[in-house]
């Protein structure tokens, strides 16, 4: 099946990309939505070089309001005009009661079918996946009172992962930082041709998240 990955350039969008290779399904793109103002935990820069890293083209397509509609669009011109018959995405379960299941809800009746490797899969099991397939994510975005800025840039290892269980335990984060307690980008993972070296990186302050503005980024062999 010929399908496009969307992509966020975070853990969960190259964790569910991966498997999704590893079925045989045919990815065709990366794909990211671009709004009005970016995530800056997600910036394009890196998503752009991931495409690079990865040897997959990088679709991008521009969404306006009314969102729904706009996405729907985006999926019937994905079929339309490059014979995309499935999309996969990296998530894990309903994220609010009022987006529900979005993009299920956005391919409804357009014929692209959803793929959800991750879906209702155990956090614990899905950061466990990323360490022993050799993934290697960085945090991007860490927000108060969970983290301080000196997590920014390191990456999901058995003592990170040791430390997220423990504030999960002590505080209910979610380990996976399902509601928006942290964000990743994935610098280098075993579907990748090159990695990506983030040489430097400055920090920005807002509100209660520190983000990583990377500075100086770069591919190089594996």
């Amino acid at each position: 099946m010929k399908v496009a990955a969307l992509w966020s350039g975070g853990k969960d969008s190259a964790l569910a990309c991966y498997k999704a290779l590893k079925h045989g399904f045919d990815v065709a793109f990366v794909m990211t939505f671009i709004w009005d103002k970016q995530p800056s935990s997600h910036p394009l820069a890196m998503t752009k070089l991931q495409s690079e890293a990865l040897q997959i083209p990088f679709y991008w397509e521009r969404v306006n309001p009314p969102y729904f509609e706009s996405y729907k669009q985006a999926m019937l011109d994905l079929k339309e005009d490059y014979g995309i018959e499935g999309v996969v995405t990296g998530d894990i379960s309903l994220v609010d009661s009022f987006h529900g299941n979005w993009i299920d809800n956005v391919c409804k009746d357009t014929g692209v079918e959803v793929i959800k490797p991750l879906w209702d899969v155990d956090r614990i099991k899905i950061v466990e996946d990323l360490r022993s397939s050799d993934f290697k994510v960085i945090f991007t975005c860490v927000k108060q009172p969970w983290f301080n800025e000196e997590w920014l840039g390191r990456g999901i290892d058995a003592q990170t992962i040791n430390e997220l269980k423990a504030l999960n335990e002590k505080t209910g984060m979610d380990i996976c930082g399902e509601n928006g307690e942290y964000h990743t980008m994935t610098v280098d993972a075993p579907f990748y041709k090159k990695t990506i070296n983030v040489s430097k990186f400055e920090t920005e302050k807002r509100n209660k998240a520190y983000i990583m503005k990377p500075v100086d980024l770069s591919l190089a062999p594996k």
